[in-house]
């Protein structure tokens, strides 16, 4: 072998050598950026400092919206938001964690609903997108169909439903590969979704006193009476406290408007809502609630520390409630509203005797005035 063959070979050795450790440097240079199984898919997500939210899909959007310590769903009613779910989707975008990549191709995004709702008519996943008070874009990622595992072999054995399903899909938006997260993710695009219409939620055993206009109803246990023992109709004292057990709102708004008629409600633990009204003339009718909190008489006893505890925690009550609902006007149905804003001529009517029970039955139903009428 002469002198040029043996360096032609040495400088390919040296270029094979210098290949296989690029190659190699390449593949740890690609497995440190590459996302490790088990790895949070956004590290340092700000979840405390999230404006805004919106949820999109082929069919329907959303916007969610923070004023102050408020959300709003944005869509031109101002409901608030349901808080419990808005915080659930928060905290599972803070934990998510990246899970089996899916080696699928663009045109397989459909089958997964993982698709961009740009890009597709049907079949395409919900973009959820988060962002910071300066419009900054906390997170941006498609959530497709869930994935359950298989009831194959599970027949006849014990098993908790809940682990049927095993994750997610998702994509990130500016990623081609879509992954299988262990998140299950409650969102949806439409706007009623997102809505808490719930105004006021109480429990009928729970009111101690009642006070409209022109009358005081007072009592322990939900056996109201009138001053002096007099019960109640019970029939009209029913309907009062119906729509209290939950009152519902068409939509709300932060308007000034002149409330005429009151109505105040006394829990046993010292919690207080105050109804403010203004309607029932053919114009919508609307209600304000303010809450509030006094102790409950507890006698002579000495106040322990339980109950302490207890009432302050009541108080913060009445504060959040003013802080979350207070600062609304409601629109609520006109039969609500008219149940609620009643007059002592209502609760003071004689309760129907048997006897006037059997005649009203016997005067029978409409129907029964209705001719026959022959077939044509």
């Amino acid at each position: 072998m002469n002198i040029r063959t043996t360096l032609i070979l040495l400088v390919a050795a040296l270029l094979g050598l210098a290949g296989i450790m690029g190659y190699r440097k390449y593949q740890e240079m690609k497995d440190a950026q590459k996302r490790h199984l088990g790895a949070k898919i956004y590290e340092n997500y700000p979840v405390n400092d999230i404006a805004r939210i919106t949820l999109r899909d082929s069919t329907a959007e959303t916007v969610l919206e923070r004023d102050g310590g408020h959300w709003l769903v944005k869509d031109g009613g101002n409901f608030r938001a349901r808080y419990s779910v808005l915080a659930e989707l928060l905290a599972s975008i803070y934990e998510m964690r990246s899970g089996q990549e899916v080696n699928v191709r663009k045109s397989g995004y459909q089958q997964l609903k993982v698709a961009d709702p740009d890009d597709v008519t049907t079949n395409s996943g919900q973009l959820v997108e988060t962002f910071l008070p300066d419009g900054t874009k906390a997170s941006s990622f498609i959530v497709g169909r869930t994935k359950a595992r298989s009831m194959e072999g599970m027949q006849g054995g014990a098993f908790d439903p809940g682990d049927l399903f095993v994750g997610q899909y998702v994509r990130l938006r500016d990623e081609e590969k879509p992954m299988l997260v262990k998140t299950i993710f409650r969102v949806a695009p439409q706007p009623e979704f997102w809505r808490d219409t719930t105004v006021l939620k109480v429990k009928k055993d729970e009111v101690t006193r009642l006070e409209g206009p022109d009358y005081v109803l007072s009592g322990e246990e939900g056996d109201l009476t009138l001053p002096g023992g007099e019960k109640p109709n019970s029939g009209a004292l029913m309907r009062l406290l119906e729509p209290m057990v939950n009152l519902n709102a068409r939509s709300a708004a932060e308007e000034t408007k002149e409330m005429k008629e009151v109505l105040k409600v006394r829990l046993k633990s010292g919690l207080n809502y105050t109804l403010s009204g203004l309607g029932e003339d053919g114009a919508p009718c609307y209600l304000t609630v303010k809450a509030g909190f006094e102790a409950p008489d507890r006698g002579t006893n000495e106040v322990t520390s339980a109950e302490k505890a207890l009432d302050l925690k009541t108080a913060d009550e009445a504060e959040q409630y003013n802080q979350w609902f207070g600062r609304f006007l409601y629109e609520i149905e006109k039969g609500s509203y008219k149940k609620l804003f009643i007059d002592k001529s209502i609760l003071t009517q004689p309760e129907k005797s048997e006897e006037d029970s059997e005649e009203e039955g016997a005067k029978g139903t409409p129907f029964d005035e209705m001719e026959d009428v022959e077939d044509a």
